[in-house]
């Protein structure tokens, strides 16, 4: 049996997005994050993965990873953060 179980994630990528980079994630809210742009959307593992192959396929950077978590009568908040960095 498959969990198909979503939750809340914000995806940084380093840098600005251009037409075919914001058509691209089209499924997810596209907003700055100073200089870079963060997706956020509610996925489950496998839609998780395929946002994943869609910043390999582009040569997007990823910068930060954000699992945010509802409390009882609450917005979503900030759960966790992981933080990605390249040498």
């Amino acid at each position: 049996m498959v969990n198909m179980c979503t939750r809340r994630y914000q995806i940084i990528v380093s840098g600005r997005l251009g037409m075919a980079g914001r058509e691209a994630f089209r499924d997810l809210r596209i907003a700055s994050y100073g200089a870079d742009t963060a997706f956020t959307g509610d996925l489950s593992q496998s839609g998780l993965h395929d946002v994943f192959t869609r910043i390999q396929d582009l040569a997007l950077d990823l910068v930060g990873l954000t699992c945010l978590v509802p409390e009882p009568g609450t917005e979503y908040q900030v759960d966790a953060v992981e933080r990605v960095t390249t040498s």
